[in-house]
C-alpha cells in the first residue's frame, strides 16, 4: 500500500467516523436508519485492518495503530521549560519543547511549585493572548497577557506551577484554544 493509498485511506475512514459521530450525536440514528451504515455504493470496497491478513494494524511509520500522534496523551514538561504556542483560532499548535511541536491543545504536565515560560509567538489574523485558567474557569494568579492579533515580541508568561492550574487558554477563543494543565 503506497503512503498516497494510506492518507487516502484515512481520511476516508476519519470521514465516515466524522459523519457517523455528527448523526449519533444529533439523535438521527434510529434502528430504521442504522441498518447496515452504509450507502448502496458498492465501488469503494476498502476493507478494516481486520479483514486484511497481509495490514498489521500500523501505520506503516512508528509502529502506532494510532495515526493522530496522541495527542490527548499528556506531556511532562520538564522544569523551567519555555512552552511556546503558534496562535491559531482552530488551537493552539504546539511549537516547543520538542514534545509537543505540532501537538494540538496538548495536554501538559506540570510539577508543582517549579517555574515555567508558557505563551505564543505569531498567529493567524485574529487576535489573540493566553491566560492561565483554574477548573472553575476564573483566572489563576492574574496569569494573563494582552489580547492582541499580531503580537511585536513573543507573549509570555513566567508561571509557578500550583494545583489550582487547570487550562492555559486563548480567552476570545476558549472553546478552540483550551488545553488542559495537570499539575503534579
Amino acid at each position: 500500500m503506497t503512503e498516497s493509498d494510506r492518507l487516502r485511506r484515512r481520511r476516508l475512514l476519519r470521514s465516515a467516523g466524522v459523519a457517523v459521530a455528527g448523526a449519533a450525536v444529533a439523535g438521527c440514528l434510529d434502528q430504521h436508519s442504522a441498518g447496515d451504515g452504509g450507502d448502496d455504493d458498492d465501488s469503494n470496497d476498502d476493507k478494516s485492518a481486520a479483514d486484511d491478513p497481509d495490514d498489521d494494524g500500523t501505520d506503516g511509520e512508528n509502529g502506532s495503530a494510532d495515526d493522530s500522534n496522541d495527542d490527548d496523551s499528556p506531556v511532562a514538561i520538564d522544569p523551567g521549560a519555555r512552552i511556546e504556542f503558534y496562535g491559531d483560532s482552530l488551537g493552539w499548535e504546539g511549537v516547543e519543547p520538542a514534545a509537543i511541536e505540532g501537538l494540538q491543545n496538548p495536554t501538559l504536565v506540570l510539577e508543582a511549585g517549579e517555574t515555567y515560560e508558557i505563551g505564543w509567538h505569531d498567529g493567524d489574523i485574529a487576535q489573540h493572548n493566553i491566560e492561565i485558567w483554574d477548573a472553575d474557569d476564573a483566572l489563576v494568579e492574574d496569569y494573563q497577557t494582552r489580547v492582541v492579533a499580531e503580537p511585536e515580541t513573543p507573549q509570555f508568561l513566567e508561571i509557578e506551577a500550583t494545583e489550582e492550574m487547570a487550562y492555559y487558554v486563548c480567552e476570545p477563543h476558549d472553546a478552540a484554544m483550551r488545553g488542559e494543565i495537570v499539575v503534579e
